[in-house]
């Protein structure tokens, strides 16, 4: 009988969920602001204009500062899951020895 973990299940389901979910809510977010800022009203064009330029006076000292802090979150998670795996995968090795071991 094949050994299920439902939490593990849970969790990659969930993931899953959520990814797409958020992905989905993303491009629709974006894909509205496209086309809102798309316009050709007079006043659409001055928030254009303001976003481009906000854009460009975006200060890149404290923007960079942040973006290395998520890049800092993200390897620790990575660190993490890998960690993980590691963990689970010795959990397999340690059965596949006793089962071994009790065939003896």
């Amino acid at each position: 009988m094949p050994q299920i973990d439902f939490f593990n299940f849970f969790r990659y389901f969930l993931g899953t969920v959520v990814t797409i979910y958020a992905t989905v809510i993303t491009l629709q977010s974006l894909w509205g602001w496209y086309v809102w800022l798309a316009g050709s009203d007079k006043y659409v064009s001055l928030i254009r204009r303001y976003v481009i330029l906000q854009g460009l006076r975006l200060r890149f000292k404290t923007f960079w500062g942040d973006v290395i802090i998520c890049l800092l979150l993200c390897i620790a998670f990575l660190i993490l899951w890998r960690g993980h795996v590691l963990i689970y995968d010795l959990g397999y090795r340690i059965e596949d020895v006793q089962r071994h071991a009790q065939s003896f």
